[in-house]
C-alpha cells in the first residue's frame, strides 16, 4: 500500500521498475486484514527468510504485531478484476467470494486461492522505518499454485473508486501454533 507516495519526490524513479503484485494478509485469532502491497524481498536463503513493509496506517500492522503470521499471495495476471473487486472494497472473504479465498496450513493466514503462489511467514522481527514498518519473517511455506504469468503493479492501470483497506474485519477462527 503506497498511501504516501504523493508525497514522496522519489516515486517515479521507483515506479519505472517492474515488479510483482501480493495480496498480504495477516490474522490474530480475532481480526484479519488483508492489503494490496509489492514492497517484498527474500532476505535470507539460510534460513529462508522474507522482507515484507507494512504500512502503519493499516490495523493489519497491529494485527500483525498480536498475531506475528503473514502470508504473502502472488496474484496473477488472470486476477486482475478480482484484484480490482478488491481494490473498490471487496476486501474481506464474504464480499471477494469465499471460495476465493483459502487459510495457510502453517500459520492459518488468509491466502488467495487462485494465486501463482503463497508463501506463510512467522515474524521474527520488525523495524520502525516511519510510515511503514519491514516486517522480517521466517518463511514456513512456500508454494507454487499455478504456473501462470503473474500481474504486474505497472499493468494494473488507473483504478477508480479505490477504498484502502486500512480496517481489518472480525475472523474468529482457532489458529495454528508456532513450532518451537
Amino acid at each position: 500500500m503506497d498511501t504516501g507516495a504523493k508525497f514522496d519526490w522519489t516515486e517515479p524513479v521507483y515506479d519505472f521498475r517492474r515488479r510483482g503484485t501480493f495480496i498480504i494478509s495477516t490474522s490474530d485469532g480475532e481480526k484479519s486484514h488483508m492489503h494490496n502491497g509489492c514492497w517484498i524481498s527474500p532476505m535470507s536463503h539460510k534460513p529462508p527468510r522474507m522482507g515484507i513493509a507494512m504500512a502503519k496506517e493499516m490495523e493489519g500492522a497491529a494485527i500483525v504485531q498480536r498475531g506475528r503470521r503473514i502470508g504473502l499471495s502472488l496474484v496473477a495476471e488472470d486476477q486482475k478484476d478480482l484484484l480490482i473487486r478488491f481494490l473498490q472494497g471487496a476486501q474481506t472473504p464474504e464480499k471477494l467470494g469465499v471460495e476465493e479465498i483459502i487459510y495457510g496450513e502453517q500459520t492459518g493466514v488468509p491466502l488467495w486461492a487462485n494465486a501463482v503462489a503463497h508463501f506463510e511467514c512467522w515474524i521474527d522481527d520488525w523495524i520502525d522505518l516511519g510510515d511503514f514498518y519491514w516486517l522480517i519473517g521466517n518463511t514456513v511455506t512456500a508454494k507454487i499454485i499455478r504456473e501462470v504469468p503473474d500481474l504486474l503493479v505497472n499493468d494494473i492501470g488507473a483504478i477508480t473508486k479505490v477504498k484502502m483497506p486500512f480496517r481489518g474485519y472480525a475472523d474468529v477462527r482457532t489458529l495454528p501454533e508456532r513450532p518451537n
